[in-house]
């Protein structure tokens, strides 16, 4: 391994076990290296999804429909950050019936995932992309990759200029990592037949029928763990003609060393807004 990304749920994997993680185990979904014995390419650079051993170590076993060819035109500081949160952002506006010309939200998109979304919705068409985010830096880090407006979501104003953005008609698509704080405005905000896609699992939403039926609105939980291996190539080829045609456009916004791993998850623990995505540097 060369890099790992570090995503918030390798912490909640160390805090619980989650699922099928017994100690002890190796922590880490995705990451970047050079592939070192069997299968068919050693010495190929390549990026993995959900290894059988955790990336966050010199060498993880992972099967072979979950390694990935990694592009010339990327490092593999940047590999490391494409698994998770491009394939979560591919999945997500695909099960969101995503049309050419359609609106589309990211609350919290200064994140990895955020910052995926809107360079893909922006690649694939949309007629508008916005995307929200909490601190200035990573507002500055969203209009680079490519959205129309940006947003304070700690704005006092925040939810009028939403308003203002979209016009009466709304927004078609929204992708939610917030939906315990924004699940209500999400509802009004969003257009007929308009979907709400949530990714985002702290807390709890409260959820107002008529909003739903009046506009015959869609909300719909995504994750990657569903995903066959035949969706997983097909992720992995819009990424690589991505890197090639040049709208893919990773961002780390921290790095540290392997040995520094337990600081990298207290950063997470503590951090006011997110700026791109967290890897680890493998010595």
């Amino acid at each position: 391994m060369k890099a790992a990304g570090i995503n918030e749920l390798d912490l909640r994997i160390r805090a619980t076990g989650w699922r099928t993680y017994k100690p002890p185990f190796i922590l880490g979904l995705d990451g970047s290296g050079i592939i070192h014995s069997v299968g068919q390419g050693p010495g190929d650079r390549v990026y993995v999804f959900q290894p059988i051993t955790g990336t966050y170590a010199e060498f993880c076993l992972a099967a072979e429909d979950r390694v990935y060819k990694l592009s010339n035109n990327l490092s593999y500081e940047e590999g490391a950050v494409l698994p998770n949160p491009y394939f979560s952002a591919i999945r997500c506006l695909k099960r969101a019936g995503f049309k050419r010309g359609e609106t589309v939200l990211v609350n919290g998109a200064s994140g990895g995932f955020g910052l995926g979304a809107i360079q893909l919705a922006r690649a694939l068409g949309a007629s508008k992309v916005v995307g929200t985010a909490g601190t200035e830096k990573g507002q500055e880090l969203v209009e680079q990759m490519g959205a129309d407006e940006v947003l304070n979501y700690k704005s006092p104003d925040f939810k009028r200029d939403l308003r203002d953005v979209f016009g009466p008609k709304g927004v078609d698509i929204i992708i939610e990592t917030n939906v315990d704080v924004n699940f209500e405005m999400d509802m009004n905000l969003a257009a007929r037949l308009g979907r709400i896609m949530v990714l985002g699992k702290r807390g709890k939403a409260v959820c107002t029928p008529q909003n739903l039926v009046f506009k015959e609105t869609t909300v719909m939980g995504c994750a990657l763990f569903f995903c066959d291996s035949s969706e997983r190539v097909k992720m992995s080829e819009i990424v690589d003609q991505g890197a090639e045609d040049g709208w893919l456009k990773t961002y780390v916004g921290w790095s540290f060393k392997l040995s520094d791993v337990a600081a990298s998850h207290k950063f997470i623990e503590n951090r006011k807004g997110a700026s791109g995505k967290l890897i680890l540097l493998i010595d």
